[in-house]
């Protein structure tokens, strides 16, 4: 091993950020933020300027998971689940009184559908309370509790509403894409087609969930008649279509609303890294001079109500978020505070965007971390060549950006390069990029991965003979098809929360996917409920090659998940027992599909660290015994947990 740093400590990589998901209220007098409180995320609000004056809104005893100002900045509504099981329930704190009201039931999961500044006091939810497949959508009353059905939902996916919280729109979904329906007219016309992509693209991109503006025109990024989406606009009167950006490279990733008329102000896409285009001149104004200030990338957290005031954030690579008030007005930016003060003292190294060129032609957009110390120049070559992590994104849907991300720096400063990859199946490259993906779980994904390894063999950043495959859910099935259907490949894996067996993964899908079920089937490649689909899925399922498997294995499962059930993991592990293979196994009884708990991802990462040290050698915090975590070593082959 060449030099490296001294070592980052684990529980400064993987704490809980001080400051998450920072918002402006509505009037902006305040700011809100997520931040640890008694071993948990929980809602913190301070009045805007005076952070130092910030107090804890909630004491909860799990983790939440989002929140949202009411328009009139009276209320803040939050959601969390019971340890995983993403069963979201709603709260709403009120500024005035100081009291807390819980609006759902336990057991049941809510969808936060539109606010309305018209409507202050009220809300559109969706509950599975009457059908855990579909959301039903209601009318919130959010000072008294009160709820009204709207009607009984049996078909529809998502619902677009407008100020008045009238339903307009519910979006259908089938095996080629979705529509737009008019819910509100007798007919339910359809007015706008989506592709599959598309679809993903709204499912990954929250505030990708645009709609009606008060001009009458539905706002929706789309890709029909072109390969990346672009942003839309529909006018509902006579359904005539405009186009308002886009770019050949990457799907539009974010949208800037007008918040009074919902009128979009700018977009972005992120190929490499997020850019932003302004679509009128004083927006742009603002972005250039909001470019002036920091380069990193620049994201629009929250608005005020007038539209004056701007919470922004600035994402970098080798360091924590910084947040700013912006004054429109004044074009002033008035720096807050960072995500994590204390990350000024250690030595974080860069993330370099790299595109690699597939066997098939396709272009991957991939993320390269080295050790600080063999990438002197921070131009992303090493001195010397390292062991390598391929660290493989979920989903597979999903997409890895350009930020300070946590598993790179770790392993970074623990002496790894580190590689991430955009393979076929990822959002945000457009839908061919998205759908060479479909059916490929196990084929066409895996190659893309084995091409990246032999890409960095090819640039000297690694030897054949010490390279890793570690990922999580998607990411996690990518490492055990590695290591069972290419076993002379990867050296070792690390698998958090991967399925094993894509047969019982499908008959265990959440029930509320039912409305996405013809999306998954297309992703997936087949049916899983008919014998071809059963027999599809069972060939590319690494449970049936476990015997193969002759490299070291570390599995991590959280024992309420809901998307990939612990069963996935107990199989694989039963199979490897079976065959005298040897494993290191760790259950967490209080995680789902995240481990959400600071102590939680600190424990699973030091018997990570020590489990790539034996085999990669690379540098290793002594373990933590004080640390708070619910974690049980099942299986510990490896000694790795002592």
């Amino acid at each position: 091993m060449q030099i490296t740093d001294p070592i980052i400590p684990r529980h400064i990589v993987w704490a809980d950020p001080e400051r998450f998901l920072v918002k402006l209220s509505p009037d902006a007098k305040y700011i809100s933020y997520l931040a640890p409180f008694e071993d948990n995320l929980n809602l913190w609000v301070a009045p805007l300027g005076g952070s130092q004056m910030a107090t804890p809104v909630t004491i909860s005893q799990h983790p939440l998971k989002e929140y949202w100002w009411a328009t009139d900045s009276s209320y803040l509504l939050y959601i969390h689940d019971h340890y995983g099981d993403e069963n979201w329930q709603l709260h709403g704190f009120s500024l005035t009184t100081g009291k807390t009201i819980t609006y759902t039931k336990p057991g049941t999961q809510v969808r936060v559908l539109h606010f309305s500044a018209s409507k202050p006091n009220k809300i559109l939810i969706g509950l599975n309370e009457r059908d855990k497949r579909f959301h039903d959508p209601y009318l919130l009353d959010i000072q008294t509790g009160q709820l009204e059905c709207l009607f009984e939902n049996r078909e529809y996916w998502d619902f677009f509403a407008d100020d008045d919280l009238n339903l307009r729109l519910g979006i259908k979904v089938n095996g080629k894409g979705g529509e737009y329906i008019d819910i509100a007219s007798p007919s339910k016309t359809c007015l706008s087609q989506v592709s599959l992509h598309d679809l993903f693209g709204l499912y990954y991109y929250p505030r990708l969930r645009l709609g009606l503006a008060t001009n009458n025109k539905l706002y929706l990024t789309q890709s029909i008649n072109n390969n990346t989406s672009m942003l839309i606009s529909v006018d509902m009167s006579n359904q005539s279509v405009e186009t308002l950006g886009k770019n050949n490279d990457a799907d539009v990733c974010d949208v800037l609303l007008n918040p009074q008329n919902k009128v979009p102000l700018a977009f972005a896409v992120n190929y490499e890294r997020k850019k932003w285009q302004s679509l009128d001149d004083a927006t742009g104004v603002d972005f250039t001079y909001l470019q002036s200030i920091d380069d990193g990338d620049i994201d629009i957290l929250s608005q005020s109500t007038d539209n004056e005031h701007w919470l922004v954030g600035f994402y970098r690579d080798n360091g924590p978020t910084a947040y700013y008030h912006y004054d429109r007005q004044q074009h002033q930016a008035h720096y807050l505070f960072d995500s994590h003060s204390d990350f000024k003292h250690y030595p974080f190294t860069k993330m370099h965007p790299r595109v690699i060129t597939m066997r098939d032609g396709l272009s991957c957009v991939c993320y390269l971390s080295l050790p600080r110390q063999s990438d002197i120049n921070e131009k992303g070559i090493p001195s010397q060549p390292l062991p390598l992590v391929l660290m493989v994104h979920g989903g597979p849907n999903y997409r890895d950006i350009w930020c300070f991300n946590p598993t790179h720096q770790w392993l970074a400063n623990r002496g790894y390069a580190v590689l991430s990859v955009n393979y076929r199946a990822s959002t945000g490259f457009g839908k061919a990029h998205l759908a060479a993906g479909h059916g490929e779980w196990g084929g066409k994904i895996q190659l893309d991965l084995l091409d990246a390894v032999e890409w960095a063999i090819s640039q000297g950043i690694t030897t054949r003979d010490k390279v890793a495959i570690m990922g999580r859910s998607f990411g996690g099935y990518a490492t055990l098809v590695g290591l069972s259907m290419t076993p002379d490949v990867f050296c070792c894996g690390v698998d958090i929360v991967g399925p094993s067996n894509l047969e019982t993964m499908a008959k265990h899908f959440p029930p509320y996917w039912r409305a996405m079920q013809g999306a998954i089937q297309e992703m997936l490649g087949c049916d899983p409920d008919t014998p071809e689909g059963n027999a599809y899925l069972k060939e590319r399922s690494p449970l049936f090659y476990a015997k193969q498997i002759k490299k070291p294995l570390l599995i991590g499962h959280g024992a309420n998940d809901v998307r990939v059930m612990q069963s996935e993991s107990d199989q694989m592990v039963a199979s490897l027992k079976e065959n005298h293979i040897p494993v290191t196994y760790a259950i967490f009884p209080d995680e789902g599909h995240q481990f959400l708990h600071p102590g939680n991802r600190m424990a699973f990462y030091a018997l990570a660290e020590a489990f790539l040290a034996k085999i990669l050698k690379g540098q290793v915090e002594p373990y933590d015994e004080h640390v708070h975590t619910s974690m049980i070593v099942k299986e510990d082959d490896f000694k790795l947990h002592v």
